[in-house]
Formats: structure tokens, sequence, C-alpha cells
């Protein structure tokens, strides 16, 4: 089974548009899969679910869905992240704001789960702010061998060998996961770069190789930043996006 997985689209519908069309050249028919986040600091909320939904993505909960689901969830947002989700949640069709309530905490599928924050099902808590102990224990009770999360924006690999932990920044290409042990691939992120490197992000995997490969993809950023700026939102979204996409 081929696998596209995407995250942290936030709303950028010309770095997701991208992504999708990059996906459908080199990966023709493989089955998407989207770690959450879909919403959030970008332009096109709307249309972000409404394209996510028209590619026939598998997706979960990112943090926030779950703030625009679930409004008593502010106290675990910073001021800045919680307007964000306010203004999201101000311009979703009741279509798509039904969907959303519909997305599950994780997915498993063949030998991989997904989840937005930490295995196995954690929303919003980032894998770094768990002790190794945690990781390896979570990691060993879960059926999966490889599990896709998002949430920092950082493209990132974590395997569990002999009790440790081994991570890195995982780079641009194609490399094989190591059969026997266990793997955390963070499939950063498609629409809000924070690696300094603003091209949109996603990941490629064969379940029966293990080929593992990290898309790194231009688009038209100044469209998507001038229509953050357009919309009122605050200029960081948008500069995070504008910098270089070369």
């Amino acid at each position: 089974m081929r696998l596209v997985v995407l995250s942290d689209i936030h709303a950028n519908l010309e770095a997701l548009q991208a992504v999708l069309h990059d996906a459908s050249e080199i990966a023709p028919g493989a089955q998407l899969v989207c770690l959450g986040d879909i919403v959030g600091y970008g332009a096109d909320p709307e249309e972000a679910v409404r394209a996510v939904r028209r590619a026939g993505a598998l997706s979960v909960l990112g943090n926030h869905e779950m703030g625009v689901n679930d409004p008593s969830s502010r106290g675990r947002f910073n001021p800045q992240a919680w307007e964000a989700v306010k203004w999201a949640s101000s311009r979703l069709s009741a279509q798509s704001r039904a969907w959303l309530c519909e997305l599950p905490a994780s997915l498993s599928l063949g030998d991989c789960r997904f989840v937005h924050g930490l295995p196995p099902d954690e929303v919003d808590t980032y894998l770094f702010q768990a002790s190794t102990g945690h990781v390896v224990r979570v990691m060993g009770e879960i059926p999966e061998d490889v599990c896709f999360v998002g949430h920092t924006h950082q493209l990132r690999l974590v395997s569990l060998r002999d009790g440790q932990l081994d991570g890195k920044r995982l780079p641009e290409g194609r490399q094989i996961l190591e059969p026997g042990i266990r793997h955390i691939v963070n499939a950063g992120a498609v629409g809000q770069p924070r690696d300094g490197n603003p091209k949109a992000k996603y990941c490629l995997y064969d379940t029966q190789s293990r080929e593992l490969t990290a898309r790194f993809v231009s688009y038209d950023a100044a469209t998507a930043a001038r229509k953050i700026i357009d919309a009122g939102q605050p200029r960081v979204y948008a500069e995070r996006l504008s910098a270089v996409n070369g």
C-alpha cells in the first residue's frame, strides 16, 4: 500500500493544491491521509476542508479542529492561536464544521498509526514534551510499528532501538525504514513551515518496501501570504510563507 501523508495544512490552499498535484503525479492512486490542522492561520479554511474531502483523504483531528469543535478547549491555546481558531471557525460552513466534528483522534491503516500529536491518540501534546520512557512505553503498546505525527511543523524521524530513542531531522528524499524496530515519522507541514524552508512538505510511504520519501514542493507562497494579510490576520502567518520559496 502506498500512502501520501499530509499534515498542518493550516488553510493554505495554494500549498495544498501544489502538494495534491505533486502527489497525483508521482504516486497516482495512493491513499491520502491527513494528520490534522487543516484550518487555522491561513486565509482559506473552508476551501482547504473541501479540498481535503474532495481528495478522499482519511483524516484525524488536529488541535485547531479540536478548538473549532470545542470552545471549552480555549485554555489549551496561546491567545494568538486561539484568535486564529475563532477566525477559522467563523468562516466554516455548517457542513464542514459537522465533518470536522466527526474526525477521530487517531487512525490505524495496515502497520501504520496516524495521530496529530503523540501516540497513541493525543491531539495536542508535542512529541518533544514526552519523556523518553513514556514514548518507549506507548510505542511498545500499540500494534503498529510506524506512527506518523504532525503538530511541530518539522520533518523528523525518531526510531526506537533497544529501549532508546534515536531522533534526527528528516531530509528531502528517500530512505528505507529499518525493519524490526519501531519508528515515529513527523510529516512536517504543508501550509505553515517552521523549519527554515518555506516549501510545502509531505511524505510518501510504501508499507511493503518501507520506503519513506520526504517531498519539498514549491508553490505560490506570495499569493497565500497576500491573502492572509488581506484577510486581516497577523502578518507573522504571512511572513512565515513569503521569505523564500525557491
